[in-house]
């Protein structure tokens, strides 16, 4: 009788011994390229709808054309850049309605998953790292690093909730959180405001009062959408 990858098994035979896979590689140019994009972008060296030439971008970058497509992709699917008419690329514009949409997002999850972490018995100590991390940043002015810091901290902070749903649905807004972050910031400087909330929002994780994280994680997002929006507003001189 054949085996099937159902039952590799025959007559309660038990299954030859393979070798374990294991695949140790640097990461892809296209991957190294992205990173420098994303560096970009977050930075404002690239700024919202900036337009995204393969060609420019490649002679720029040093590299062909294939790993800068590669990148864009990615980037597109993290939200950093949008596709227009005619397939034109270009670095994502940021208005209020896409703020309100990524922040009702967030809100409607990433409580729930620091509330499950802080009632559980896993360490915070790596969330605590990113924070000293940031904390380092935020008197330095360097908006892009410290944004993705302060991402670190929050993914840090929800990952010891150990539900892979919840984590990887907020794991896909890591990068335009950021970046809408970022490019609020240069509009208005909160982040030592945002510095302060991520302290007692760890505070409160590590002593295990998951009903007070989850409610700091809450004030914390609704904060920062409050502060985008009147950024925004008084950019377009409302």
């Amino acid at each position: 009788m054949p085996r099937s990858p159902l039952n590799p098994t025959v007559d309660g035979a038990e299954p030859p011994t393979t070798a374990a896979l294991s695949l140790e590689q640097p990461a892809s140019r296209a991957d190294r390229v992205r990173d420098a994009l994303r560096r970009a972008i977050l930075d404002g060296t690239l700024a919202p709808g900036r337009p995204l030439v393969e060609r420019e971008l490649a002679e720029m970058l040093g590299v062909s054309k294939t790993p800068v497509r590669e990148a864009l992709k990615q980037l597109h699917s993290s939200g950093l850049v949008e596709i227009n008419a005619y397939q034109g690329v270009s670095v994502r514009r940021i208005d209020a309605g896409t703020v309100r949409q990524l922040y009702t997002a967030r809100a409607s999850v990433e409580p729930a998953a620091v509330r499950l972490a802080s009632a559980g018995a896993g360490s915070f100590a790596a969330a605590r790292a990113a924070l000293a991390d940031a904390a380092v940043l935020v008197g330095t002015g360097e908006t892009a690093g410290l944004g993705i810091a302060n991402r670190r901290f929050h993914r840090e902070l929800y990952l010891v909730c150990g539900n892979p749903f919840l984590c990887g649905f907020l794991d896909q807004l890591q990068d335009l959180t950021a970046f809408v972050a970022t490019a609020g910031w240069r509009l208005r400087a909160t982040f030592e405001q945002e510095s302060a909330e991520h302290e007692a929002m760890l505070d409160a994780a590590e002593s295990g009062d998951a009903e007070l994280a989850e409610r700091l994680t809450r004030a914390h997002i609704e904060n920062a959408l409050t502060n985008l929006i009147a950024a925004l507003d008084e950019q377009a001189g409302r």
